[in-house]
C-alpha cells in the first residue's frame, strides 16, 4: 500500500477463543506455520495437518497480493477446536474509483448474493475454486463479504473473505463445512468500525 492510499478507518469483530489477528509478512507466515505444525504433531492427523497447510499459504498468498489488512487464523491452542479455515480482510476499490454499486448488483444478479443480517449493510456471497496455483488438488469454499467504508459514497470497501480449503479428491465433508460456514457468518455479523482503535 502507498503512502498515497487511504486507510481504512479501523474496524473489530468477535472471535471464538483461540483465533489470532497476524499481518501479511512473510515472517508472520513462517513463524505461524512452524508452530502450528509443532501443535498438529499431538493430533497424529496428517491429513488435517495437509488442509490447515494449504489453508495458511494460500490465505497469505492472497493477502499479500491484494491490499491486504490481516488474517485471522485459530491457533490450535489447548482447549480451542482447529478448524481448516482462515479469514482475510482487504481494502476493496474498482480501479476506476467508481462506485462499488455495479459491482455490488452484479452480485446479486450473477453470484446469488445476500445481505448478512437484517440491516442489509453486509453483501454476501459464495464461491467454490477449484483451480488453486501450487495446490494440486485442494478445493476453496469461499464466502466473502462486502463492507461499504463509511464517508466514501460506497467507492471503497472492506472486503472479508473466509477460505475452507479441503482435498478435493475426498469426498465432502458437509457437517464440516456447514461448520464452518455458520461460524464465518457468526463472526462477520459483529463487524463494527471502531474509530480511534486499530483493526481486530
Amino acid at each position: 500500500m502507498s503512502p498515497l492510499t487511504p486507510v481504512v478507518p479501523s474496524f473489530r469483530m468477535l472471535f471464538p477463543p483461540g483465533w489470532v489477528r497476524h499481518d501479511p509478512s512473510t515472517e508472520s507466515e513462517r513463524e505461524l506455520l512452524d508452530q502450528m505444525r509443532a501443535k498438529m504433531r499431538a493430533y497424529a492427523r496428517p491429513d488435517l495437518e495437509f488442509e490447515l497447510t494449504m489453508t495458511v499459504k494460500s490465505a497469505f498468498r492472497e493477502l499479500r497480493e491484494r491490499s491486504g489488512i490481516a488474517i485471522y487464523l485459530p491457533s490450535g491452542a489447548e482447549g480451542t477446536t482447529l478448524v481448516p479455515m482462515s479469514i482475510t480482510a482487504t481494502r476493496f476499490t474498482e480501479p476506476s474509483g467508481a462506485s462499488l454499486d455495479g459491482r455490488v448488483s452484479d452480485l446479486f444478479r450473477s453470484h446469488e448474493a445476500d445481505f448478512l443480517g437484517d440491516d442489509r449493510t453486509i453483501v454476501r456471497w459464495r464461491r467454490t475454486i477449484t483451480k488453486l496455483e501450487g495446490f494440486e488438488g485442494a478445493v476453496n469454499e469461499q464466502v466473502n463479504y462486502l463492507v461499504p467504508v463509511p464517508g466514501t459514497s460506497r467507492r471503497e470497501a472492506v472486503l472479508i473473505s473466509t477460505a475452507v480449503l479441503r482435498d478435493g479428491t475426498e469426498p465432502v465433508d458437509e457437517q464440516l463445512l456447514e461448520s464452518c460456514l455458520v461460524l464465518s457468518d457468526a463472526i462477520v455479523s459483529t463487524f463494527a468500525w471502531a474509530p480511534g482503535g486499530r483493526a481486530a
